[in-house]
């Protein structure tokens, strides 16, 4: 393979990247209803857009260089504490995202439990099922045992007797959700931290969704439950301007309510000749762009522009809400910015296959069976949906009709059936002998049966345009079999995408 690569002019730049961006989504379309956190706000871009190009190049790891990372980090910080109902004692740090703040935590509350111990051990973390994902990464790079526990199939929050029972002598972290990404819905904070307080434990409040939009919601007259500083036994929390404060992807903010706990967070290193190493976060260099573009955001909108756009973001969800229900789905929960339904007898990854064909994008969610937790459709509401919610819910009354009368494919029977063997004969919890074995005959399989499973799924062409299929067998297959053959196609999919062209 020749290792040069050609030199492209600005044109040849800017059309290879038209190109490949051809089959992107839209985020300014207000058609979807994922990840994407729009504002409907071009002059907000813009502005974003300036601060950044005038710190872009300005590094945060040496902030006696940049003192302005200072600054800007020390008002981003600020108004997250005023959001959370902090006081003077809290200290916290800008990150660049969700994960990266609950990373922070996760450390803060494993050392601070190893050290206040004085042994190692395996610390363990107690979430809800429905708590993200990131603790569960989290614990796997810094070696917790994570224990997820069912939450009240109805209201969908955490349940607190299963947390209680849960806790050992050696939890080192009980964690909430203000909401959480699935369902929308604001875990008991208040009575889990009443558990973890009587354990002396650790209590991390997962805000990123919620943190910039749940205060303003309250003020707004939604009967919004405590979850933040208020609450006694509140140790830290994690919220992302990148969310619902619009800044650019890349913001959050991770806050402890005593300084001292902040010092748990941070990697200090004067063991080497060389300059002094101290990191607030995860990361060691970053862009202060990312910062000033967050800190402009927040100050150009200020409270009464969230709460301006906290309200479009109630309007759509009420809106959505009466018109999913009319259809014949249940609302999960009690949804905040966030809003999920379910159906007991439509195909609801089929139903997302056909929003998409018309240009909506919904996340589709496979459930969690022996929870009692049904497959679902997660829909995330911004401000700019206030002005496509109509429109939305006209076409999935339409894609509703159509996949009723769809007879059901070869494949779901199929799909079930594999479903239903794999399920009986994988064990919930590898040890690490098993875990191993298996490793090394996945190797050998998919050397052999890879290229055939990515043609079977349609993938060996890149993503396929209907993923109903994939979602299904995702939805019956074992979590451990899944999380194995999901991280085998992410590796093909990016492969393919980094040869020349």
């Amino acid at each position: 393979m020749n290792s040069q690569w050609p030199s492209l002019s600005k044109e040849q730049i800017f059309a290879r990247l038209r190109e490949y961006a051809s089959e992107d989504a839209e985020p300014s379309s207000g058609r979807l209803f994922t990840i994407a956190f729009e504002s409907g706000l071009d002059d907000l871009k813009e502005i974003a857009l300036e601060a950044f190009r005038a710190f872009m190049d300005k590094n945060m790891l040496d902030f006696t260089e940049f003192p302005s990372v200072i600054r800007m980090e020390r008002d981003v910080v600020g108004i997250a504490t005023r959001l959370m109902n902090g006081d003077e004692q809290v200290a916290g740090t800008y990150t660049f995202g969700g994960t990266e703040s609950v990373f922070l935590a996760v450390k803060a509350a494993r050392d601070w439990f190893i050290l206040g111990r004085g042994t190692i051990t395996i610390p363990e973390l107690v979430i809800p099922v429905t708590a993200h994902p990131c603790f569960d990464k989290a614990a796997e790079y810094m070696g917790l045992k994570v224990k997820r526990v069912k939450v009240d199939p109805e209201t969908l929050q955490a349940d607190v007797e299963a947390v209680k029972e849960a806790i050992t002598e050696n939890t080192a972290m009980v964690a909430a959700s203000a909401p959480n990404w699935l369902f929308g819905t604001v875990d008991p904070v208040k009575e889990m931290a009443e558990v973890a307080q009587d354990g002396r434990i650790w209590f991390h409040v997962d805000a990123c969704v919620g943190g910039f939009a749940l205060p303003f919601m309250r003020k707004l007259g939604e009967d919004v439950p405590d979850f933040d500083f208020s609450v006694e036994g509140v140790t830290s929390i994690s919220l992302d301007p990148h969310k619902y404060a619009y800044a650019p992807i890349g913001a959050s903010v991770v806050l402890f309510r005593k300084e001292y706990y902040k010092m748990y967070s941070q990697f200090a290193c004067l063991r080497w000749p060389g300059y002094p190493i101290v990191n607030p976060a995860v990361l060691s260099s970053r862009s202060a762009g990312h910062l000033a573009s967050t800190w402009a955001v927040l100050h150009y909108l200020g409270e009464e522009g969230y709460l301006r756009l906290t309200r479009s973001i109630i309007e759509a969800r009420d809106l959505i809400s009466r018109g999913v229900e009319k259809l014949g789905y249940r609302v999960m929960g009690r949804p905040t910015v966030i809003l999920a339904f379910t159906s007991e007898d439509l195909n609801l990854f089929r139903l997302s296959d056909e929003m998409t064909k018309r240009g909506w994008y919904l996340l589709p969610q496979r459930g969690v069976p022996e929870m009692g937790i049904p497959p679902s459709v997660h829909l995330t509401i911004t401000p700019l949906n206030r002005r496509t919610c109509d429109e939305m819910v006209r076409d999935l009354e339409e894609c509703t009709d159509l996949v009723r009368r769809l007879p059901p494919s070869e494949a779901e029977g199929l799909i079930e059936g594999l479903g239903l063997i794999m399920r009986l004969i994988t064990p919930q919890e590898f040890d690490l002998a098993s875990l191993g074995a298996l490793m090394r005959e996945l190797e050998r399989s998919l050397e052999v049966y890879g290229p055939a499973l990515l043609k079977a799924l349609g993938l060996k062409e890149g993503l396929p345009k209907e993923m109903s299929t994939i979602y299904q067998l995702f939805n019956n297959l074992p979590p451990s079999v899944t999380e194995l053959l999901v991280n085998y196609v992410v590796i093909q999919l990016f492969r393919g995408a980094g040869r020349p062209v």
